[in-house]
């Protein structure tokens, strides 16, 4: 596990989910959002099978640096 010295924000980190849905997850577009704030990162769902497959695989997608890279190179970051 590479350990960063500077985390993304809650902001940064909506956008790369965004984008790691859209293209990745695209059945979850519409069953989970996201609320960040500038020191957190927040995903929500009324459906808990659906947050729980996002958790899932958001997590293992994080741990891939080539694969975090490559969608941070098309999240809109502020």
């Amino acid at each position: 596990m590479k350990i960063y010295s500077a985390l993304p924000e809650g902001n940064e980190m909506a956008s790369l989910a965004k984008v790691f849905v859209e293209e990745l997850k695209p059945e979850l577009i519409e069953t989970i959002k996201f609320d960040p704030e500038a020191g957190m990162f927040c995903a929500y769902s009324s459906n808990a099978d659906a947050l729980k497959t996002f958790i899932i695989a958001f997590k293992e997608a994080c741990e891939n640096e080539q694969l975090v890279q490559d969608l941070f190179s098309r999240a809109e970051l502020d």
